[in-house]
């Protein structure tokens, strides 16, 4: 294997995409949505992309299906007559269902431009017959579908490529021929790295990455002459200096003794190869050992080194060999599966962010907390599973309903134009954020006449649009939810609580009670230092998370359930799931002492070295100990936690009001 820091002819290379590569980022063409139907556990999933998702989710929740989907979409040949899909591929539930009673296959996406010209004109021109405008933005879009169903008058399956119009009927039969999709995948390559990243695969001269970029080296024929003559003296030499060699040669000379005279060919002995393109074959890559100057071929480094040289390797195969093999304007997706596999907690972090900045759309699927914390909550989708069946969750800026145009609608329209947009050739009403009181009365008013068929959907309408976050709530949870993040979305449940005294409090209570809450898959979550709970409630809403939440009975408290209610809660769901302290201006402090742990608070304010001037069952001493509670709140919530293990305690320690929310949640959780 061949160092290539160390290869003298790499530097004389030049690799036919070089002028391609530095000419500068074009704007090219995106999948911006997924919609599968009965593909594996896949019933009906509609999926928004962006330049970087990542989806979460237990295992078996469908993440390696839609990767497999789009594969299926992006690589399949059209033209052949042959399925693409197995048998277990389609969504089949009981254990007499098979393919052929399916209900068939759809795989279905859309590539869309972002604002009105993006989209190079060489692209447009190649693409228009399948290429759709948008009346009302400008904006052009491309979508296909790839279905298959068994066809029982026929009994066979029957399997169908097609692009689509806006409405996403088929176009035109001719418009579908495999000529089209040819040209369109030389706009979009797909590629995909399982999480098993062999970079003994990947770095042979065969690999699709590696094996690219050695065959796309030229080398100028001076160089490539003066290079083998170097290499022909090198090798005479090691051969002169080894007399053995040379006696061997001799006896394999004689071999030739029974061929003809005539076809007799001399015999050589190459310790090196002795053309530059075989030399290059057999180049690798080696990194130098830690704290000393050894260098190592990449395969004897750890798996995660491995892992990460593959990820680099795909950055440099789009930056230097992609366009040349396609196109200027081709754009790469990379779908990749645990890209912090094998990885320490901080490089799994700054992968993150290198991934972000890799130079293709990227579709990732991760289990992992510390990947997660780097990744923008507008960019995370999460696969659960419900049954037989897998949905998927995302945060939601823009909420859609269907209902027939009327003047009306587009006077309430021209009155909001920031928040509501209605598309006529559509009848598709769109609400940038929460669909306020007063605005969904107007909206029924509209519709009185229809009240049994529109009113429903209205009310959908509105309800959806109360898990709206804004761009400030997403950027306050960015920045303080960041420590908590993989937790907060790996969870099964939420408990909120306003701070660390809470926190500690309760994953105290919940131990022993012996419902532990890492266990039963319950975060608890102190929303005045990560954020606020009017947004982790609209999170828990878009993630379709279950919540409790538990305050003190004070103004800030008050606050605080405001912030819930707005979130379209019911007043009966914010009794169920809002445990406010009870006693009108009772803090935390205050509720310990008043539900059996005052004589645990009175020894930790001892040990402390708090000497307290009331007696017990004096006026005053309630207050008094408070007072001193409350000037190290934090602390003498980790001193009670101390206290209470150390002596054993059990669940009759834990106040009424704990016991039943955390056996609330843990149920909930289930």
């Amino acid at each position: 294997m061949t160092t290539i820091a160390r290869t003298s002819f790499w530097r004389l290379g030049h690799h036919k995409d070089t002028e391609l590569a530095e000419k500068g980022d074009q704007q090219v063409m995106k999948l911006r949505e997924v919609i599968v139907k009965n593909f594996r556990c896949l019933k009906a999933v509609r999926i928004p992309i962006t330049d970087s998702t990542v989806f979460l989710g237990e295992n078996n929740s469908g993440k390696t299906a839609l990767l497999d989907a789009l594969r299926v979409a992006l690589t399949r040949n059209p033209r052949g007559r042959d399925n693409p899909f197995g048998e277990y591929d389609y969504h089949m539930v009981g254990a007499d269902d098979s393919p052929k009673s399916s209900q068939g296959i759809s795989i279905e996406l859309w590539f869309r431009e972002d604002s009105a010209d993006e989209w190079p004109q060489s692209l447009i021109q190649a693409l228009e017959p399948v290429t759709q405008v948008d009346p009302i933005t400008g904006t052009n879009s491309i979508g296909f579908r790839v279905s298959s169903r068994h066809d029982a008058a026929a009994g066979e399956f029957v399997h169908e490529w097609a692009f689509l119009a806006a409405n996403g009927e088929p176009l035109p039969a001719g418009l579908s021929k495999p000529a089209n999709f040819a040209e369109f995948r030389s706009f979009v390559r797909f590629f995909y790295l399982s999480s098993l990243r062999d970079a003994q695969n990947e770095f042979s001269s065969r690999s699709q990455f590696w094996g690219s970029l050695l065959r796309g080296i030229e080398i100028r024929e001076e160089d490539r002459l003066r290079l083998q003559e170097e290499l022909r003296k090198l090798n005479a030499d090691l051969l002169g200096s080894v007399p053995v060699l040379e006696h061997v040669r001799d006896n394999l000379e004689g071999a030739q003794g029974i061929f003809e005279t005539a076809a007799r060919q001399s015999t050589t002995i190459q310790a090196l190869p002795m053309r530059t393109w075989d030399l290059m074959s057999k180049a690798g890559v080696f990194i130098k050992t830690r704290g000393g100057d050894l260098d190592l071929p990449l395969t004897l480094h750890g798996q995660g080194a491995q892992s990460l040289a593959v990820i680099f390797l795909f950055q440099a195969f789009i930056g230097v060999s992609l366009k040349s093999s396609f196109r200027p304007e081709t754009e790469a997706i990379l779908a990749m599966e645990e890209p912090e596999a094998h990885l320490h907690p901080q490089a799994t972090r700054a992968l993150a962010e290198t991934l972000r900045n890799l130079g293709s759309q990227v579709l990732v699927s991760s289990h992992s907390p510390y990947f997660v914390q780097e990744v923008p909550f507008k960019d995370i989708r999460i696969f659960r599973r419900e049954g037989a069946e897998s949905k998927v969750l995302y945060i939601r800026q823009e909420f859609t309903v269907e209902v027939p145009p009327c003047p009306a609608l587009d006077q309430f329209c021209a009155n909001n134009p920031l928040k509501f947009s209605y598309a006529t050739g559509k009848n598709l009403l769109t609400a940038c954020g929460t669909v306020e009181e007063s605005d969904y009365r107007r909206l029924l008013a509209m519709y009185a006449s229809r009240r049994d068929e529109i009113h429903p959907l209205l009310k959908r309408f509105r309800d959806d649009s109360y898990s709206y976050l804004s761009d400030d709530e997403l950027d306050e949870l960015d920045t303080y939810a960041k420590r908590i993040r993989g937790e907060v979305l790996f969870a099964r449940a939420w408990i909120l609580c306003e701070g660390q005294s809470e926190y500690v409090l309760i994953k105290c209570f919940a131990g022993l009670m012996g419902l532990p809450l890492d266990r039963a898959g319950v975060t608890v979550i102190d929303f005045q230092n990560n954020g606020s709970p009017g947004a982790f409630v609209g999170l828990a809403r878009a993630f379709q998370i279950p919540w409790i939440m538990v305050c003190d009975n004070d103004q800030k408290g008050a606050e605080f359930v405001e912030q819930v209610r707005k979130r379209g809660l019911t007043e009966s769901e914010i009794e169920g799931l809002v445990f406010k302290l009870p006693g009108e201006g009772v803090k935390l402090e205050e509720f310990l002492l008043r539900n059996g742990l005052a004589s645990e608070l009175r020894k930790v304010l001892a040990e402390k070295g708090v000497k307290l001037v009331k007696k017990q069952g004096e006026q005053g001493c309630e207050e008094e100990m408070m007072d001193h509670l409350r000037r190290d709140k934090t602390g003498c919530a980790l001193a009670l936690v101390n206290e209470l293990r150390d002596s054993g305690a059990d669940e009759s320690r834990v106040p009424q009001l704990f016991r039943s929310l955390i056996r609330d949640i843990t149920q909930r959780a289930l």
